[in-house]
């Protein structure tokens, strides 16, 4: 045995005989120390050996006996080493423990100075033990200071165990170990405090902040407590009464501790029959830790053996602060499980134990039973990975900002039989979770079931499926009641029909409060629904308020989150998903009795039979970045579209064919534009906005016959078109971006050249490419791009009206066609949801009609001035419409398809070298299309 420790000591170190002082000279206080039966040197040491330690000592030896020694004070960094065996329970006497205390006792105090080192290699021995009895000296206080070092390495060895006689009394026993130490055994339990035999009396262990308890070995309760890092209780075969299956064993574990246990059901914080464990954290969070199967984090328990008839309490847990729990295999272990009626695992519920440290060391401190509850409000910040079962007990758990919890919950019964072989069943276990702030959030990974939830801006989110596996809905049970003060709720849906999978919310109790929904689309394509999809169902008084936050959408179609007090033919209690505009139910009026009145017969007048009503078809509520990919789709196809006079403007010019040297100019244009359009359904309005520079310029001129000329040029340009969608319905919004390039080729043909008149034909081609994107409001922005080519053929006919002495009068008639060929690729959202544009060959005509002038003011003559104002007439037609598919819903834009224009502008000369050109367009279609453009064109020569 390392020590014993008992009034009879002397001073002196006795071996053989013969007394031996082994102190530190400097030493302020010495401690008496009794070292049973240790070889220091090559010899033995008697049973009556003494020994006095100072800073320093060192007693180390095989162990085969031992005597008691006295109380005093003992120096700094004192290391105490065992390696015998105890070869039974009741060899006492051949005990070989660290520091044991025993027998009688007036309460003394034992304390030992900073950096002590206790280990042994034996088995079945404890590290520090006290062990109270009755009588005058049956009760020890053992104060360790910081860094102390407890390893057991032997089998079923205890690091403290603090135990009792079987004629205890009225003895307790307590042990204090100072911050940043550490208690490691191989197989026994770390940290053991056993209950006594009567109230008030209590045995204590308190382990100070920043230290770490570590157990190893396989878990039991039976014979003896193995495997557990923290355990206040009694062993199952310790037939107690329901007096001693008090409060009165208690372990406090101190802030920014470690606990760990790694054998199967080795539970790292184990309490039962009425013993209290508090772990602090209100200085740093406590980590409690287990690896093995069925080895629980935290688990109180009202543990009965088949046949026992009395009613033991059950075990408690107390968390007064912050909290971090990790169960490595949560198919078999939990991170909270309480078993039994009065078994408590709490954060804020119940105080089973009061007084401070000082208190407890003085013996001041008091312990409150289940009938007389101190209330406490003691949340912390919680990092849970594990479930949470409530077999008949309680879990209370209150989590504060930046908690996080990822696991179940489940409440069940209890059930035992009595020594007759009655079963008895205690009632239903209760969970209360109270999750609070923006950043925690409880992470659920299947079915859940508890007693009441409140969120307080916190965030319940049903976990995704994994990818490449099925989904299986989840489902949360709420058996009392749900709160929420701006929670938020995340739920998986597969978004489709009424009948679509989702995960659900049941409240067996009443709701209150107010909950945001965001839904997760598991592949859903989309549909249009009828009575909506179930996502909460309550079955008290359903007060609370659900409401979508931000968008929820699947294909073409935007959902929402509507109570079934809005629905036709749905539960008036619950809430749905819809994609439907569904006209809002109307109040139901209540029932006047009327007047009684005499009755009279009845004439009976033919009534035609009534007509059958057609049913009413929900309307589908579609998303309004339908409209955004619309209008980038029109935009890319039409931003570079020109006609002959938007670049009109004959020039001399070096000819790249004869090399002759001509006057050559460079043309340029801008326009400006705004159009506006509505999709088929009506519920979406777009506008748009646009900007394109064109530049060009002749590079070949030649004639076939000398009356005709042919004009063969270049041009390139950039164009951006930015438009918004808003929706009727649901007023979200999306915007639509589009911003390219295009260079092309250009070649116009007159018949006549001298004059003007005659026919013409111009044509042109064009390579477009273009970046796009779509913003949806709460949806992040899609990003893709479109190409492809343009081409036009245009021809027309000029003729000359007449003439008023300086001013021509024209008139030309004129077609062309366009084909449209820019296109983007199938591509899919973000969201999941598939697109395709179904518009990528549209030809569009034009037909119409030129009236101009020509000519120049008097003041003009002679000079090179001429102007040329005009009125044109066209119409448009269109035979594709804009289309594009989300899933499987094409949606279109409307209005397009036959469109009629004005235009109003005016062409002039300047001088030889500078002509300039502006006109004004109007378009107008049906279901509310329009389109305004202005522009601006230069031509220089030189």
């Amino acid at each position: 045995m390392g020590c014993f420790f008992h009034p009879t000591c002397y001073f002196f170190w006795s071996i053989n005989g013969m007394n031996i002082n082994h102190f530190n000279k400097n030493s302020f206080t010495q401690c008496l120390l009794s070292i049973g039966f240790i070889l220091p040197f090559a010899g033995s040491v008697s049973a009556d050996a003494n020994v006095a330690c100072g800073d320093g000592a060192t007693l180390a030896g095989t162990v085969f006996g031992g005597t008691y020694t006295p109380s005093n004070n003992c120096g700094n960094n004192v290391t105490i080493t065992t390696s015998g065996t105890k070869y039974s329970n009741s060899q006492e006497t051949s005990n070989t423990n660290g520091i044991y205390f025993a027998q009688n006792g007036t309460h003394p105090d034992f304390i030992f100075g900073t950096g002590l080192t206790v280990s042994t290699t034996g088995n079945n021995v404890d590290l520090i033990k006290t062990n109270g009895s009755s009588g005058d000296y049956g009760s020890y206080t053992v104060m360790v200071g910081d860094n102390a070092t407890l390893t057991a390495t032997g089998t079923n060895s205890n690091g403290i165990n603090i135990a009792q006689s079987a004629n205890a009394g009225s003895g307790y026993g307590r042990v204090y170990l100072g911050q940043s130490s550490s208690v490691n055994v191989k197989s026994g339990v770390a940290v053991r405090v056993n209950l006594t035999s009567q109230a008030p009396y209590y045995n204590l262990a308190y382990i100070g902040d920043n230290s770490t308890i570590q157990s190893g070995g396989t878990g039991t309760n039976n014979q003896n407590a193995l495997g557990y890092a923290v355990y206040a209780g009694n062993r199952d075969d310790v037939l107690t009464n329901g007096t001693a299956s008090g409060t009165n064993a208690v372990a406090i574990i101190g802030s920014g501790s470690t606990i760990k246990t790694i054998g199967n059901n080795g539970h790292a914080v184990y309490a039962n029959k009425g013993g209290v464990i508090q772990l602090q954290g209100s200085a740093g969070a406590v980590t409690v830790s287990t690896d093995g199967a069925g080895a629980d984090a935290l688990r109180a328990e009202k543990k009965l053996t088949a046949g026992n008839n009395f009613n033991a309490l059950g075990g408690k847990i107390e968390l007064t602060g912050d909290t971090t729990i990790t169960v490595a295999q949560p198919d078999s272990a939990y991170a909270m499980h309480a078993l039994g009626e009065g078994s408590v695992i709490a954060s804020s519920q119940t105080n089973y134990y009061t007084g401070s440290v000082d208190k407890l060391y003085d013996g001041a401190g008091t312990m409150v039973n289940d009938a007389a509850k101190v209330t406490a409000s003691t949340s912390g910040i919680y990092h849970i990975t594990g479930n949470l079962l409530a077999e008949s007990g309680l879990i209370d758990v209150t989590m504060t900002d930046t908690s996080h919890f990822t696991g179940i919950t489940h409440v069940d019964v209890y059930s035992y039989s009595d020594a007759g072989g009655a079963t008895t069943t205690d009632e239903k276990g209760v969970i209360n979770l109270h999750i609070d702030g923006a950043n925690s959030i409880w992470n659920m990974v299947g079915d859940s079931e508890l007693t009441h939830l409140t969120l307080t801006g916190s965030t319940l989110k049903y976990s995704e499926p994994l990818t490449g596996t099925a989904f299986t809905p989840k489902t949360l049970t709420v058996d009392s009641h749900y709160n929420a003060n701006n929670g938020t709720l995340v739920l998986n849906t597969v978004l489709e029909g009424d009948t679509s999978a989702t995960d659900k919310l049941i409240v067996n109790g009443n709701t209150s409060g107010h909950t945001n929904v965001l839904i997760n689309n598991i592949g859903g394509q989309g549909a249009l629904t009828t009575h909506g999809i179930e996502i909460v169902e309550v079955y008290g008084n359903s007060v609370g308020t659900f409401n979508s936050s931000g968008r929820i959408v699947a294909g073409a179609f935007d959902y929402f989150v509507r109570p079934g007090t809005a629905i036709s033919g749905a539960n008036a209690k619950n809430w749905y998903l819809i994609s439907d505009d569904s006209p809002t139910i109307p109040p139901v009026i209540p029932p006047v009795d009327p007047t009684p009145e005499v009755p009279e017969v009845p004439v009976i007048q033919p009534v035609a039979p009534e007509l059958p009503t057609t049913p009413v078809v929900n309307a589908p509520v579609y998303r309004p970045e339908a409209g955004s990919y619309l209008a980038n789709q029109a935009a890319a196809n039409t931003l570079f579209m020109t006609r002959l006079h938007d670049r009109l403007g004959e020039t001399q010019y070096t000819d790249i064919l004869t090399g002759e040297q001509k006057v050559t100019s460079l043309w340029m244009r801008h326009v400006g534009g705004h159009n506006r359009f509505r999709d088929e359904s009506g519920q979406l309005k777009t506008t748009s906005n646009r900007y394109v520079l064109q530049l060009g310029g002749d590079i070949a001129q030649w004639s076939n016959n000398g009356l005709d000329r042919v004009h063969l040029g270049v041009m390139a340009g950039y164009g951006s078109n930015n438009s918004k969608t808003q929706s009727n319905v649901t007023g979200y919004a999306s915007k639509g971006n589009v911003n390219g390039y295009s260079v092309g080729v250009y070649g116009t043909w007159y018949g006549n050249q001298a004059d003007k008149t005659g026919v013409y034909v111009d044509s042109w081609a064009l390579y477009n490419w273009f970046d796009n994107d779509v913003k949806g409001d709460y949806l992040g922005t899609e990003n893709y791009q479109s190409r492809g080519v343009t081409a036009s053929v245009e021809s027309g006919y000029t003729v000359k009206l007449g003439q008023h002495e300086q001013d021509t009068y024209w008139l030309q008639p004129k077609a062309q066609v366009v084909w449209m060929g820019v296109s983007a690729h199938d591509r899919r959202e973000r969201n999941g949801t598939e697109i395709s544009h179904e518009t990528d060959a549209n030809v569009m005509t034009r037909l119409g009609v030129r009236a101009y002038m020509n000519g120049h003011h008097r003041s003009d003559d002679g000079k090179d001035r001429t102007f040329q104002p005009f009125i044109e007439a066209n119409w448009i037609h269109n035979t594709e419409s804009d289309t594009v598919r989300m899933n499987h819903v094409s949606n279109r834009q409307a209005g397009a398809n036959n469109i009629g224009e004005l235009k109003i502008g005016v062409e002039g000369q300047l001088n030889m070298r500078l002509n300039v050109w502006g006109n004004v367009a109007q378009q107008l279609g049906d279901k509310g299309y329009s389109d305004t453009q202005a522009l601006l064109g230069i031509k220089y020569s030189f």
